[in-house]
């Protein structure tokens, strides 16, 4: 009995955050600042993501160096994405730096 309680807990604390923004917001209308802000919020989600894995490789400390392929093949990500503004051919692009960057460390 305990466990079918503790799984109805954790659906509860999963589906309440999401759903009653939905409900209570639903029908009205956002001010101009809120949507701006929330505009951002994938970028942020993203940002927040990714860059511990680019800078932080092996966990031990931020490593800035050419010796990382994470962060090679991050900003060639970044940079082919800047100037293609193509998620696909970017992320294809990233993907390759950072094979060749690393099979070229060793």
């Amino acid at each position: 009995m305990s466990m079918l309680l503790l799984i109805i807990g954790m659906g509860l604390c999963s589906f309440l955050p999401r759903y009653l923004p939905l409900a209570v917001l639903a029908g009205r209308e956002m001010p101009a600042v809120v949507e701006m802000l929330l505009k951002y919020t994938p970028p942020a989600v993203l940002a927040a993501l990714v860059f511990p894995a680019v800078l932080t490789p092996s966990g031990k400390g931020i490593e800035l160096t050419l010796a990382n392929p994470y962060l090679i093949g991050g900003a060639i990500t970044f940079a082919a994405g800047m100037i293609s503004k193509r998620f696909l051919l970017s992320t294809s692009i990233g993907i390759a730096a950072f094979y060749v960057s690393r099979w070229l460390i060793g």
